[in-house]
């Protein structure tokens, strides 16, 4: 292990296992570009890369296929990835990406010069207590966090505290979290999960672990910090473990003269043997620690502090804004109880269809996350006798549906063929005989979720290709014995396309659950019960005005969770009110009002790229809604002349929650999409461009399509344009107010080129 970045994931790793892999520096894995080992070990290697799109320096953990490939590994993999990922605070080390494939899972974070706590203490011993006063105070303060929203680091160790150059101090490697808001552990309840040295009694003994094991890890570093020495040492991992639930913290002043006495009171409290006994929260322990040294001087003779001097972290926001909430949402997630169950009483039913269901109902009837918060976590939770074991994957149609269909089940894949999409793509068969490669021997099943299903009609523009992925799930859950079950949604204005198709239209009219809008009750609960895990309080009223302007308004949900989020930004204190409610326009007003705010905000050539931003990212209905399109971002860096002002609309408009951000699943490339479709029905201005330049963009995306063509066939120059279709984007180019990117330009300037070397 070298600059602090842990390569441990869980258990504990025999003395001298290295991780048997070869050097990949110098390789390109997705768009990361590894450049230098820094970490290797029993179960993975660590790697110094570098994202060129973005331009920033990334550490990669590559987790060992020996372990990747575990079936419990695989089911916990992606949900604690998602724990991880949403944690946001200063001295946390953001996790960027994740993924995980048949050759290992991929953790990208970012990456941090200054080394660990680790590596402060072998070259100089005890750290000053100045110094350990800041750590421990940011790193309180991220773990807080992390504890509000329910997930416990379990594996606190100086090598997973991090300094930059500066020496500020971040938490890292979360990679064995667990969740406490879900009821079945993450990872095994009987396996001991972390570092010998660090591991509370709790965690020996294999009870339940909760934020008080983190204070018990936090309080033996701090010891260590202050001596430069561990308090207990043995010559086996069971002598220490026994030490830990027996022995007390020896005198810190055994070890450093002239310490505080009130510090091994402080010390003693952190690591009690009964968690029941230690420090309510992490920053109780912290304010402990500071009250304990407010008498001493920093080594430049200033003092120290003369208060508490740590802050209560600011709530977190349980609204998700546009965004669908998540599985890792589920404890916010409220007023679909009902909906839940039925689903799952569906799904119990034994007919020759109970293996499909589609969930169905109008844009911003919140289909995605009643799914995602409501049923999947109700499947983890073993709301079906076995569905606890079941392996469960996401996938979104896209421009591909048998790709982002391949790219879904390698993340669960072991063994798959050389090309699964070859499999995939053979007939009809090829998703039955692709399970069968990719699944575990034994009768585990498969829970493939297929989010906003309508993409099959609003980006598939071959028809064999809509078809032949339709004909694969009918083939596959109709299987004997099969092992496949199927969850879509889609939009009610679409619910007429699949119906089109003889079989796929058959299962649609046996297993459709039509979602309807949340009752009074369900919407209160929608409003409050978040509000009340989070220890905010409602003014009164303020509930009883929201309901009232939600009621029977069609696809509100979106814009009531982005109106409860605007109302949290504005809170007084822990108080929403009714005031900040008016000025925010109301649920009905304020996406549109935050829109134009942001919009108003940016400068001539700001509010020129902010309209090809947009117009890039909605997909025109034919004879439905328009809907929202992802789009690589590297498409649109590349519009106009100025890519760094483009970043920064981007980063103006996501900021807000406008904009939603993502990876594609091939690639890895970063991609940006408007959060929720209500944006496009209620910002006015984005549908006035819409309307006014609904044919140029149906230009745009043919030439779009060409340019993908061309670039799949690897530039051949017989998908170059010619003839009219090159005189007509001439002429779109000369007339049209739209940029094309890079990629675009590039085409049309080789079409054109082809032509003058023909005459």
């Amino acid at each position: 292990m070298v600059f602090g970045y842990n390569i441990r994931i869980a258990g504990i790793i025999p003395k001298n296992q290295k991780a048997d892999m070869e050097d990949l520096s110098g390789q390109i894995i997705k768009t990361y570009e590894l450049q230098e080992r820094i970490g290797i070990g029993g179960f993975g290697v660590v790697y110094r890369a570098y994202q060129k799109l973005i331009g920033r320096e990334v550490a990669i953990k590559i987790i060992l296929p020996e372990y990747a490939n575990k079936p419990d590994f695989i089911r916990r993999f992606e949900v604690e990835a998602q724990l991880i990922a949403r944690l946001e605070h200063p001295h946390i080390v953001p996790l960027y990406d994740y993924w995980r494939e048949p050759s290992g899972a991929y953790l990208v974070m970012r990456w941090l010069r200054g080394g660990s706590i680790q590596e402060l203490i072998k070259r100089q011993g005890a750290i000053d207590l100045a110094t350990i006063s800041r750590i421990l105070t940011q790193i309180s303060e991220a773990l807080m966090v992390a504890h509000r929203q329910g997930v416990v680091h379990r594996d606190l160790k100086p090598e997973n505290i991090l300094l930059d150059v500066e020496g500020n101090a971040y938490l890292s490697d979360f990679g064995i979290a667990k969740d406490l808001s879900e009821n079945q552990a993450i990872t095994q309840n009987n396996a001991i999960l972390g570092s010998p040295a660090y591991l509370s009694p709790e965690q020996i003994k294999g009870e339940s672990v909760t934020a008080q094991s983190d204070i018990y890890a936090m309080g033996i570093v701090l010891y260590e910090m202050l001596t430069g020495k561990r308090p207990y040492e043995a010559t086996s991992p069971a002598t220490l473990m026994y030490k830990h639930l027996s022995e007390p913290l020896p005198d810190i002043n055994t070890h450093v003269q002239g310490l505080p006495i009130e510090l091994n009171m402080v010390l003693a409290r952190a690591t009690a043997k009964d968690p029941a006994e230690r420090y309510e929260t992490i920053l109780d322990f912290a304010r402990g620690f500071r009250r304990a040294i407010k008498e001493i001087e920093s080594p430049t003779g200033t003092l120290i502090l003369t208060s508490s001097g740590v802050n209560t972290p600011d709530p977190e926001n349980p609204y998700k804004g546009l965004r669908a909430f998540q599985q890792y949402d589920a404890a916010d997630f409220f007023g679909r109880e009902s909906f839940t169950l039925n689903v799952i009483n569906r799904l119990l039913e034994e007919t020759p269809y109970a293996r499909f269901l589609a969930v169905v109902g109008p844009s911003g009837s919140g289909k995605s996350s009643a799914v995602k918060a409501g049923v999947l976590p109700a499947l983890r939770d073993n709301a079906i006798p076995g569905s606890k074991d079941w392996f469960i994957i996401e996938m979104l149609p896209g421009l591909d549906p048998m790709e982002e269909l391949e790219a879904a089940l390698l993340r669960i894949a072991v063994n798959p063929p050389e090309s699964l999409l070859n499999q995939l793509m053979q007939d009809e068969r090829g998703l039955v005989r692709a399970l069968k490669r990719v699944l575990p021997d034994d009768e585990t099943e498969l829970l493939l979720f297929i989010d906003q299903f309508e993409e099959l009609f609003t980006l598939v523009d071959e028809e064999d290709k809509r078809t032949h992925f339709m004909d694969s799930i009918i083939t596959a859950i109709h299987e004997p014995r099969s092992r496949l079950r199927v969850i879509i949604t889609l939009r009610a204005d679409f619910y007429d396309k699949p119906l089109n198709y003889t079989r796929f239209g058959e299962l649609m009219r046996q297993r459709t659950e039509v979602i309807l809008p949340l009752n009074t009750e369900e919407l209160e609960r929608a409003i409050s019960a978040p509000a009340k895990r989070a220890n905010l309080v409602l003014e009164e009223g303020l509930v009883t005005n929201i309901v009232a302007d939600v009621n029977q308004q069609p696809g509100a949900l979106p814009l009531l969770q982005y109106a409860l989020t605007e109302l949290f930004e504005r809170r007084n204190g822990l108080m929403l009110t009714i005031d900040a409610y008016n000025e925010i326009g109301g649920t009905m007003g304020a996406l549109a009002r935050r829109a134009e705010e942001l919009y108003e905000g940016l400068g001539d050539e700001g509010q020129q790229l902010a309209r090809q931003l947009f117009l890039r990212l909605v997909t025109l209905g034919e004879g439905t809604e328009d809907t929202r399109r992802r789009v690589l971002q590297s498409e649109l860096l590349s519009i106009g002349t100025d890519p760094e002002e483009m970043q920064l609309v981007i980063e103006g408009f996501g900021r807000y929650r406008l904009l939603t951000f993502d990876h594609d699943p091939q690639t890895r490339s970063s991609t940006v999409e408007v959060a929720h479709e209500a944006l496009i029905r209620q910002w006015g201005r984005l549908r006035e461009w819409l309307n006014a330049s609904r044919e140029d963009l149906r230009i745009q995306r043919r030439l779009t399509a060409s340019v993908e063509d061309w670039q799949n066939a690897k530039k051949d120059p017989s998908y170059l344009l010619r003839g009219m279709r090159l005189e007509q984007i001439e002429a779109w180019q000369a007339t049209s107010d739209l940029q094309m990117n890079a990629e675009e330009a590039e085409y049309v300037q080789a079409s054109i080129a082809e032509r003058e070397r023909l005459l």
